[in-house]
């Protein structure tokens, strides 16, 4: 016997909820069977007609048990077929929204909060890269429409201090130059 697999009722499965579900109804067919008379019609027919309006079975083994007594209760022309309800089969549950495991359940929450994360951390990215855009795009601003930067005022102030220079070399060169002509 392999490890992942479960026996009930000559039937195998390999999954662990499933194999619960079929051995419980394994159980109530069985306390069915040894707490009801069976051959009595009336009684075989009430118990289908329940087991089929409440969905009670919802594995192969239940729906065996369903199939022996919709033959039981047809065999000898009890009831007509039409009027017999049919065996449901791949029903929905009545409780979609219960979890099949807590493992299961945490996996799920545990990938949410991790989208959650995600959708948070975009967000911020996002934030982040605008205001960096909107700051490179005031820069060429500044560049393209800025005639003056702070090296702009000191290169003036320095060709201003070396044009004074330049005035006074030239302005002491005459002088020398004069003084040499009028001795």
């Amino acid at each position: 016997m392999k490890e992942n697999e479960y026996k009930v009722a000559g039937y195998s499965f390999r999954d662990k909820r499933a194999y619960k579900e079929a051995k419980q109804e394994a159980e109530t067919i069985d306390y069915i069977r040894k707490n009801t008379d069976l051959n009595d019609k009336n009684k075989a027919l009430k118990l289908y007609h329940k087991l089929v309006e409440r969905k009670t079975m919802k594995t192969i083994v239940g729906y065996e048990f369903l199939y022996e007594l919709q033959k039981m209760i047809l065999k000898d022309g009890f009831i007509d077929s039409d009027k017999l309800p049919p065996i449901p089969i791949g029903y929905e549950r009545k409780n979609q929204g219960a979890w099949n495991s807590s493992l299961e359940q945490n996996q799920v929450q545990k990938y949410k909060r991790m989208a959650e994360d995600y959708k948070i951390r975009h967000r911020n990215s996002r934030i982040i890269n605008i205001f960096l855009l909107l700051i490179i795009i005031g820069m060429f601003i500044i560049n393209i429409f800025g005639d003056r930067s702070v090296f702009k005022n000191y290169e003036e102030e320095i060709i201003s201090k070396y044009s004074a220079w330049e005035e006074e070399l030239k302005e002491r060169e005459r002088n020398l130059h004069n003084s040499d002509i009028n001795p």
